[in-house]
C-alpha cells in the first residue's frame, strides 16, 4: 500500500511539473539525456536549427526565442534552419508583399547569425492564407527556400556520410481541414501524389541519414492536440518501413520526445518557437516539457544530438543516437 501511494505521488509532481509554465527568466537550466552516449561538441559538426510556430509579430515568446537562437547560431554556425510550420499565425499571409513578411519575418530575425537560409513547411495556419505566397517570396528572399509545398535535398555529412532531409506539407494529410471552411488552398493539393512521393523518396534513398519535417505530429502527448490519426496511418508506416530516424513537428506547442517501444523513429515535437503551452506525457514520451526555445541538431558523421534549447540558453534535454 505504501509503495502504491509513492508511486502516484510520484506521477502527480511528474503531472504537475509539466503543467507548469516556467518563465523565461526563471529558467533553471537542465541537462538530462536520453541515453547514456557523452556529449560532444560543435567544432567541425554539421548543424541544424529547428523551430515551429512562430510567427506572431515578435510579440508573446517569439522575440526572445530569435534572440535566443542569435547567441547559439554565433557559437554553432547553423548549416541552416528549418521551421515546421505555422509561419505566420492567425490567418497566414495574403501575397508576397503582405506587411506580416516584415513584421513576423524580417524585422524579428534580424542577427547576423540568423541569416542563413530557412526551409519552412506550412502549417495549418499558413492555409488560412495564400500558401502559393510563402512558395513564390522564396524568388524575392535570399534565404526564405520554400520551393514547394514538399520538397527534398541532400547534404553531406563528411566524405562517406550524407543526410537527406524531406519536407512534408501535413495539413493536406489530415482530413479535418477539409471539411471546416477557412482553408482555401487545401482542396487543390493531391494527398495520394504526396504520399506516393514520400514512398518513392524514402525508398531510393541512399543516404545514411534520413530526416523527415512536417507540422502536424505523428505522434503527441500533449492535451490540446495530441495525435494525430492521419499520420499514424498515412506516414508513420513509411517512416518505419524506410527506418527514417526522425520526424520533427510543431502544431503542439511545447517540447516533446516520443518513441514506440522497440521501434527505429525518434518522434519530435518542438513547438515552441512563440507560444508555449502547458505539457503532458503518455505511454511513449520520453520527455516532455513547456519552455520558449528550438531545437539544436548536430551531426556527427554517423551518430546525431538533438537538444531542446530554452530560449536564454539553457538546454532542456538531449537526444543522442546512431543512424543505425
Amino acid at each position: 500500500m505504501k509503495s502504491s501511494k509513492l508511486v502516484y505521488a510520484l506521477f502527480l509532481l511528474v503531472v504537475f511539473a509539466c503543467l507548469s509554465y516556467i518563465p523565461v527568466k526563471d529558467q533553471k537550466t537542465e541537462n538530462k539525456t536520453s541515453n547514456g552516449i557523452s556529449k560532444k561538441k560543435y567544432v567541425k559538426a554539421f548543424n541544424i536549427f529547428v523551430i515551429s510556430d512562430w510567427g506572431w509579430s515578435g510579440l508573446k515568446d517569439q522575440q526572445v526565442v530569435a534572440d535566443g537562437m542569435a547567441v547559439q547560431a554565433q557559437k554553432m554556425n547553423p548549416e541552416f534552419i528549418v521551421s515546421c510550420g505555422d509561419n505566420f499565425q492567425i490567418a497566414g499571409v495574403t501575397s508576397t508583399s503582405d506587411p506580416l513578411w516584415k513584421s513576423n519575418f524580417e524585422n524579428v530575425y534580424t542577427q547576423p547569425s540568423l541569416q542563413v537560409d530557412w526551409f519552412p513547411v506550412f502549417g495549418n495556419h499558413d492555409y488560412k492564407g495564400s500558401t502559393r505566397a510563402q512558395i513564390d517570396y522564396s524568388k524575392l528572399s535570399s534565404r526564405w527556400k520554400m520551393e514547394d509545398h514538399y520538397y527534398t535535398f541532400v547534404r553531406k555529412i563528411n566524405d562517406s556520410i550524407s543526410a537527406r532531409f524531406i519536407f512534408l506539407d501535413t495539413p493536406p494529410l489530415v482530413d479535418e481541414y477539409h471539411t471546416k471552411g477557412g482553408y482555401p488552398d487545401i482542396t487543390a493539393q493531391d494527398t495520394a501524389k504526396q504520399i506516393r512521393w514520400l514512398n518513392d523518396v524514402l525508398a531510393n534513398s541512399k543516404e545514411q541519414w534520413n530526416i523527415v519535417f512536417g507540422h502536424h505530429p505523428v505522434y503527441s502527448a500533449s492535451n490540446k492536440h495530441g495525435n494525430t490519426t492521419d499520420m499514424i496511418q498515412n506516414v508513420k508506416p513509411l517512416l518505419e518501413k524506410y527506418h527514417a530516424q526522425f520526424y520533427f513537428c510543431g502544431h503542439d506547442h511545447d517540447f516533446q520526445h516520443l518513441r514506440e517501444k522497440g521501434k527505429h523513429v525518434e518522434y519530435v515535437v518542438t513547438g515552441t518557437g512563440g507560444e508555449p503551452r502547458p505539457c503532458s506525457m503518455n505511454e511513449l514520451s520520453l520527455f516532455s516539457n513547456s519552455a520558449p526555445g528550438f531545437s539544436e541538431v548536430t551531426f556527427h558523421a554517423d551518430s546525431i544530438r538533438v537538444i531542446f534549447m530554452g530560449a536564454s540558453g539553457q538546454s532542456q534535454y538531449t537526444i543522442e543516437r546512431s543512424y543505425r
